[in-house]
């Protein structure tokens, strides 16, 4: 009996460690796992607004634009994301500028950084709008 009960107590402990490692696993690939992807800055430059945290509260000293990026990526994909620039001496992001950026499926995981035009692979180059007028 004791044999038995001890048998099943590793069973369960074993899917218990499978499902969370399933679900760690998933988390890591939504949040931070990467692709190389290219936008275009907004026509309009979002208004400078003083930086807030997660409660609310006003982080002196710091300011923020709020951007919503339609991204590219090298094959065709084309992925929504909020993006918040800030810093203490933050500068926006020039109308109409081509940037390049990380991003997983959630968040822009590095940049997003100025980049030439002759370094925007051509097939994303025709999905980007020639202008974005909004933000």
């Amino acid at each position: 009996m004791k044999k038995n009960t001890i048998i099943i107590a590793v069973i369960l402990t074993l899917f218990l460690v499978s499902g969370l490692a399933i679900q760690i696993r998933h988390y890591y690939d939504n949040t931070y796992a990467s692709v190389t992807a290219y936008t275009r800055a907004p026509e309009k430059i979002p208004s400078k607004a003083q930086t807030r945290d997660d409660s609310g509260k006003v982080i002196e000293g710091s300011y923020s634009y709020q951007y919503h990026f339609k991204f590219v990526t090298k094959d065709g994909t084309t992925k929504e994301i909020e993006f918040e620039l800030s810093g203490e001496n933050i500068k926006p992001f020039k109308a109409n500028q081509l940037l390049k950026a990380e991003i997983s499926n959630i968040r822009v995981v590095n940049g997003p950084n100025e980049v030439k035009i002759a370094d925007v692979p051509k097939t994303v180059l025709k999905k980007l709008p020639k202008n974005n007028p909004s933000n």
